[in-house]
């Protein structure tokens, strides 16, 4: 098969988003001479013709297949995390004829959409991904409902899931939520957990410098970007009750792009007497990423989203405790490795972080799990997956011809 591997025009600022691509397209780059299938990346960038990508990968570029900015609002286009993106809404949705024209005329058998990302249902087979379904479970954080942004999610969602020829997702909770929810045949579900980051892995055995940006004294880390979902008000009242209760000159450092919460959580901080405690560097490098990992206290994701999440993969690859929310899906992700406190909880945060700074058995016990557990699944894993996959259904595509009915619904 010729299979048009989709990954849109993701930024280093979107995160999670732009690391998981990153992993999985560098990792198909890799393989792609041990399969029997051809890949070509799809991409919305501008290209030179003819380029390639390591293993002989074609490049296509579908930048002239997208849509009018005004008219984008009217043609029903899918926006699955989106926030994850940094661009406008949509951005990555080719438009209804120039899609099909280009699939069709590349011969492409099959889209694999590598990430959550703005996609259109195809009449091809595709593979597309869920992180996760918060607009049903939590349907009251601002940035899964306001305005049209409930209604896009789940019509979006209910027509792609629905059509896909295979649902990827993370863990066994996350399955069953989009069985629940979506009414999809649990045969076109394949759990597949989220791959710890290369990069990670590579850099735990070399040193790194305590970066700049750290405070001098002990600190937390979160690296999440500024959502309401994410938490960092009771994280913030958690800081306080180790300061100010237990007497612990702790501080926090945050990253993360803003998106429109920022400015709450620093009159939070304010609020609670934290300014001086409590450093926001916006997006940082992943030299600084690496470096703040490796030298704070824990990571302390304390996410109201689950199921499964990217930073305490990383946190357990550089020898990072963990300190996380007990969302649904989290202990499947994580197992032991982890501390899990209620998100809504600042006394259970502030006592799990006292116990990693006054326990040192147990920073070393949750570091060597940790290690353990982010080699438990990489990205060259979830590749393999994948592939299997692929030849599995091999024989069912090659039933019609190239072509044949390409069009966007």
């Amino acid at each position: 098969m010729k299979v048009g591997v989709f990954v849109g025009d993701t930024l280093p600022e979107a995160g999670g988003g732009y690391t998981f691509v990153k992993e999985i397209v560098a990792q198909i780059e890799r393989r792609a001479g041990r399969s029997s299938h051809q890949f070509t990346l799809l991409t919305t960038a501008p290209v030179t013709p003819g380029a390639r990508r390591p293993g002989d990968l074609e490049v296509l570029s579908l930048s002239s297949a997208l849509p009018d900015l005004r008219l984008r609002a009217r043609r029903k286009i899918v926006r699955t995390f989106d926030h994850w993106m940094e661009r406008p809404v949509g951005l990555t949705a080719p438009s209804t004829d120039a899609l099909a024209t280009l699939l069709t005329r590349h011969g492409i058998d099959l889209v694999w959409y590598v990430g959550p990302t703005s996609i259109r249902t195809l009449d091809i087979p595709f593979i597309t991904v869920v992180w996760d379904l918060q607009h049903r479970l939590q349907p009251f954080f601002p940035e899964v409902s306001m305005g049209t942004e409930y209604s896009i999610r789940d019509h979006g969602y209910q027509e792609v899931l629905t059509r896909a020829s295979l649902v990827i997702t993370g863990t066994q909770v996350g399955r069953d939520e989009i069985v629940r929810f979506y009414g999809i045949a649990p045969e076109r579900i394949r759990v597949l957990p989220l791959p710890t980051p290369t990069f990670a892995l590579d850099a735990a055995s070399l040193p790194s410098p305590r970066p700049t940006a750290a405070p001098p004294e002990p600190f937390l880390y979160y690296p999440a970007q500024f959502w309401p979902h994410k938490n960092h008000v009771n994280l913030l009242e958690a800081l306080r009750l180790l300061r100010s209760r237990d007497g612990l000159d702790i501080s926090l450092v945050l990253s993360g792009s803003d998106k429109g919460n920022a400015s709450f959580v620093k009159e939070a901080a304010a609020r609670l007497g934290l300014t001086d405690a409590v450093r926001m560097l916006g997006f940082v490098s992943r030299e600084d990423l690496i470096g703040l990992y490796r030298h704070a206290l824990a990571l302390t994701f304390v996410t109201f989203f689950g199921p499964d999440n990217l930073p305490p993969l990383e946190a357990f690859a550089l020898g990072c405790p963990v300190v996380a929310s007990d969302v649904n899906g989290a202990r499947e992700q994580l197992g032991d490795a982890a501390l899990f406190v209620g998100p809504t909880k600042p006394e259970e945060i502030a006592e799990a972080v006292r116990r990693l700074h006054s326990d040192e058995a147990l920073r070393a016990t949750l570091t060597a799990r940790g290690h353990a557990r982010a080699r438990r699944f990489t990205g060259e894993d979830f590749v393999a997956s994948v592939f299997e996959w692929l030849d599995e259904f091999a024989p069912i595509r090659h039933c019609w011809p190239t072509g044949t009915g390409v069009s966007s619904s």
